[in-house]
């Protein structure tokens, strides 16, 4: 329904023929760059704003709109722009001057002709002028820049870039989001100006970071990347590496330092382990060329004593002195053995052996000479497990020491091995297959109830107790070995520590003195060592005679 038109008062100036008979207002509304567009006010019956209808419109105004000024002077802007919502979108701002008689500012993004304008609004009477300035490329031109803005500061926190604008001759820097996000500050909480940097770089690099800044000014081409250590909010020192490029001004000096800040703390941790390991693995590759001469050494050692222990049968202080030097000999090897695990970075030097001799040996040794007698209860039929005898030998040591400080008044210390299943039971991350259980068992002090969770933990220890001392490295050996080290305790009783390690499968090793050596023909020695050579050429000479003799 079309709205009602309220009749013109006479008393209200008409605008129109005002502007009409004012040559200087008219040549003035009709030149002006901006658009101008005079409207008269239309209300309803109840007397509220309905719509409005052009009265006059300048030659900017009906070139925006192209348009001829006889073809719309009387129309609403619903007539004028049928495609456009223009009344219902400009309604609060003309309702709220005509109410107020109050000219009023606003900007609109005009679907009529695809314009942003920047408005200015002025009520006369039931009149109103509006003039318009297109800031539609303004507008994009600062959507594009913030755009761009965002874009920037996305790839500068993804790639962990800080920005920085020096101007030189105020001391004002500009510092990015991120350059101050890097150093634990949200953008509010730091200044712009040159003490916010200079304030927050170590002493120790302070100087020669600003020599190095000076230099750059000096010698604007000169390339630069500075390394220093820059003040965090939490108080610690992240490693900064700062690079930067002058602008200069007319005069052709610098008049200001644009800037990267990267923080490259992790990588130079990152290098530095990488030094590290390549130290350890060059001291690894030392170890293994030491296993390696050692193991020769011991090889003539271990071949010569057999050939005495036979040359010499007679005298009856052979046998124990024989004795004596092969149990060293086999400490001297689990020693190669250790040696060859560190130069393989700590992965055990595995190998499927039967260890009923090992238990009883490593038991006898560490006990021997203390007021600790040990009780063996080792099967005969022990069942063989691929281990690294030097690990394996470590782990028995460290059990049997705690044991023995457990009981400093002296004792008896347990040692069992047999063959055993596990179907659940205590150790509930073992599979129910055949394992080799080993344990350790004293009747010292005991461990408290609510220690005991923790003696595996690194960082425990209970010395006092007897118990902590590498316990952790041992859990993590036999763990290495897909076993399990497991404990029971009790105040004023004793401790027992347990071991499983998965059978292998296989039969254990057969000694070389139990194998029957036959055969003819030529055998051919070689070995990098002469005195490994030689040994061997004694054996099968040895071996040679011994059948020819009949022996």
């Amino acid at each position: 329904m079309a709205p009602s038109i309220a009749k013109r008062p006479a008393n209200k100036p008409d605008i129109a023929e005002r502007l009409a008979g004012d040559v200087l207002y008219r040549s003035l509304f009709q030149h002006a760059l901006m658009e101008v567009h005079i409207w008269e006010v239309i209300r309803d019956a109840a007397g509220a704003i309905a719509t409005w209808r052009l009265v006059e419109a300048n030659a900017a105004t009906l070139e925006a709109w192209d348009k001829q000024l006889d073809d719309v002077v009387g129309m609403t802007p619903e007539e004028i722009f049928p495609d456009s919502d223009a009344v219902n979108t400009s309604l609060p701002v003309v309702s709220e001057i005509m109410a107020t008689g109050v000219p009023k500012e606003w900007e609109t993004n005009f679907t009529g002709t695809g314009q942003i304008l920047h408005m200015v609004s002025i009520p006369v009477g039931e009149y109103f002028v509006s003039t318009g300035f297109d800031v539609t490329a303004d507008r994009t031109n600062e959507w594009e820049l913030r755009a761009a803005l965002a874009s920037l500061n996305q790839a500068t926190h993804a790639g962990g870039v800080g920005l920085w604008d020096w101007e030189l001759s105020t001391e004002v820097v500009r510092y990015s989001d991120e350059y101050k996000r890097q150093i634990g500050y949200e953008p509010h909480e730091m200044a712009d100006d040159f003490e916010e940097w200079r304030t927050r770089v170590h002493p120790d690099d302070l100087e020669a970071t600003l020599e190095q800044v000076r230099a750059k000014i000096d010698d604007p081409q000169r390339k630069d990347d500075t390394t220093f250590r820059l003040r965090h909010k939490d108080g610690s020192y992240r490693w900064i590496l700062a690079q930067s490029a002058f602008m200069l001004g007319h005069d052709g000096l610098p008049e200001r330092m644009l800037g990267s800040h990267i923080d490259i703390t992790e990588r130079l941790k990152l290098e530095e382990r990488v030094r590290e390991a390549e130290k350890l693995e060059a001291i690894g590759t030392l170890a293994a060329g030491i296993a390696h001469d050692f193991n020769n050494l011991l090889s003539a050692i271990t071949g010569n004593l057999s050939i005495l222990r036979v040359a010499a049968a007679d005298d009856p202080e052979v046998p124990s002195l024989h004795k004596e030097l092969e149990d060293a000999t086999k400490r001297a090897g689990a020693l190669t053995h250790q040696l060859l695990t560190f130069a393989k970075g700590g992965t055990p030097v595995r190998d499927v052996t039967s260890i009923r001799e090992l238990i009883v040996e490593s038991a006898r040794f560490v006990t021997r000479g203390s007021n600790c007698r040990c009780v063996f209860r080792v099967s005969d039929d022990l069942d063989a497990v691929e281990v690294d005898i030097g690990q394996l030998n470590q782990v028995l040591n460290n059990l049997l020491i705690n044991a023995m400080q457990a009981m400093p008044q002296g004792g008896t210390i347990e040692v069992g091995a047999d063959n055993a299943f596990f179907d659940g039971g205590d150790v509930q991350e073992m599979p129910a297959v055949r394992h080799v259980h080993i344990s350790v068992k004293d009747q010292g002090v005991g461990i408290p109830a609510q220690v005991l969770p923790w003696i595996f933990d690194p960082f425990f220890t209970t010395k006092a107790l007897g118990n902590g001392l590498g316990l952790s490295s041992s859990h993590a050996i036999i763990a290495k070995h897909g076993g399990e080290l497991t404990v029971r305790s009790t105040v004023g009783q004793g401790t027992v520590f347990d071991i499983y390690l998965p059978s292998s499968g296989a039969a254990p090793r057969v000694h070389p003195e139990e194998q029957v050596v036959a055969g003819e023909g030529h055998i051919l020695v070689m070995d990098d060592d002469a005195a490994v050579s030689m040994v061997l050429r004694r054996m099968l000479e040895r071996l040679h005679q011994r059948r020819v003799c009949g022996r």
